[in-house]
């Protein structure tokens, strides 16, 4: 309830009562975290709540996201710099009869109905999540007239403009609500393309996108992208573990045609080495200069290796610059964790069997800050494992997590730390060691839904006594 109350209890919905019914709602999810409606609330009453409040036409999903992200810049205070992955996906949602309000998700010839978003995820200096600070989703209602590389209608009309947007609402969020803290942007390859990157120019946003077109136009001798940061100098070498993954599906080209192959890697040390350089893109007719960093695997075949090419705004100066790109660019996968925890793994948002698009907006919302906490507490514990327990939990939920797990010889008022509470809320959902890796959301996330049980249970005895 206490992390409710300070994730949306800001929230301005025009009524008093609405913002209240937002924090007991998402106290139950938090509580019980599932896909649907009948399985997060308890008790008929909280249902019947629920439902009139997704359904309620005066409430908009927009401004539960603002007061997720007055929440999320009060926790980045004191930062400096905090690494702001932005991504899109698409929640997959059955419609069979076609009577739910969706849009066309995946290939529009299959058929397949659902929604689009974009988030905006903010991570710490430790690389613990800090939660959402801006979300986007929207319907595909028409399929696209235009071709492929046919530049037929300006950004505003296609859905680069999420990119833009959000990109530009989180940076104004930050400079009015937290200027003393700045956001370093982590795009994939979807945000290469010029209107991104001249808005990075234009507001002089920290940014670095992993670059799609090799061959991009620089204003040199060489012309293009690629053979211009082929011929910088080597800035560093490193060497890496790298794990072992079972199928990476690959893009290779075949004459005019693209192809998918299956590959197979296995674990390995690698040397990488590290060019970059300054180069003057040139985007519809202006020249903006960006720093270029290859970060290519030694000696392994182009089929078999990674490599990376970034495009970034951040200065290189020193090898410490350098080193602070690649590492605030392998922060972008967090948002990945959170698309998993959010879809597939704890919230399974996916499941949902609400009907109007702005229900279902505001019902992914709520899922959404679930999972994003899920995953803060996973890297809290793994960052931070020394950390007091009561940072995260309360007093009666470490009472109630050492009554459920009953670890040897720790009495009940023991105060553990933050990893070992994890880690006993990890066992209770079904975590079976660390050879297996560090615990998960999923598992954490099981885990806490018996503590809060037991919890409510040793709570509601104490009054009944």
């Amino acid at each position: 309830m206490a992390w409710a109350e300070e994730e949306f209890g800001s929230a301005l919905l025009g009524d008093e009562r609405r913002t209240r019914r937002l924090v007991q709602m998402a106290a139950a999810v938090a509580t019980r975290p599932a896909g649907t409606v009948t399985r997060a609330c308890a008790c008929p009453a909280s249902k019947e709540g629920a439902f009139r409040w997704l359904e309620n036409p005066a409430i908009h999903s927009a401004a539960v996201v603002d007061a997720m992200q007055r929440a999320v810049l009060g926790r980045c205070r004191g930062q400096g710099i905090v690494h702001v992955p932005v991504d899109a996906t698409s929640l997959s949602l059955t419609d069979e009869s076609g009577a739910r309000d969706l849009g066309a998700v995946g290939s529009w010839s299959q058929g397949s109905r659902g929604v689009h978003v974009m988030t905006a995820f903010v991570i710490g200096a430790t690389g613990a999540p800090l939660g959402i600070c801006g979300q986007q989703m929207w319907l595909r209602e028409q399929r696209s007239k235009t071709k492929p590389n046919v530049l037929s209608c300006t950004s505003e009309e296609r859905e680069t403009r999420y990119w833009l947007e959000l990109l530009r609402s989180t940076h104004d969020a930050f400079q009015q609500q937290r200027p003393d803290c700045r956001p370093f942007f982590q795009l994939d390859r979807g945000a290469d393309c010029w209107p991104v990157l001249a808005l990075a120019h234009e507001l002089q946003l920290l940014l670095t996108v992993r670059a799609a077109h090799n061959n991009r136009r620089v204003d040199t001798s060489a012309g293009s992208l690629r053979p211009e940061l082929e011929k910088a100098p080597v800035r560093a070498r490193f060497r890496l573990d790298v794990p072992a993954r079972g199928q990476i599906r690959k893009r290779r080209r075949v004459g005019n045609k693209r192809i998918h192959e299956v590959i197979q890697r296995r674990a390995r040390t690698s040397t990488f080495t590290v060019r970059a350089a300054a180069v003057p893109l040139l985007l519809q007719g202006k020249r903006i200069v960006m720093h270029a960093v290859l970060i290519r695997e030694h000696r392994r075949p182009p089929d078999d290796r990674i490599e990376w090419l970034l495009l970034t705004t951040s200065p290189i100066k020193t090898k410490s610059d350098l080193h602070a790109i690649i590492h605030g660019y392998t922060q972008r996968w967090r948002i990945e964790e959170f698309h998993r925890t959010w879809k597939r793994g704890l919230c399974r948002v996916e499941d949902t069997q609400l009907r109007s698009r702005q229900a279902i907006f505001k019902w992914a919302t709520i899922l959404a800050a679930v999972a994003a906490r899920a995953l803060r507490l996973t890297y809290l514990a793994r960052e931070k494992p020394d950390l007091v327990a009561t940072a995260e939990f309360s007093r009666q939920e470490i009472q109630g997590l050492i009554a459920l797990r009953q670890p040897p010889g720790i009495p009940l008022g023991h105060v553990p730390t933050l990893s070992q509470a994890v880690r006993w809320l990890a066992e209770l959902g079904g975590y079976t060691g660390p050879w297996n890796g560090p615990p998960g959301p999923t598992v954490i996330g099981r885990g806490l839904h018996d503590l809060l049980l037991a919890t409510r249970v040793m709570r509601n005895l104490r009054k009944m006594r």
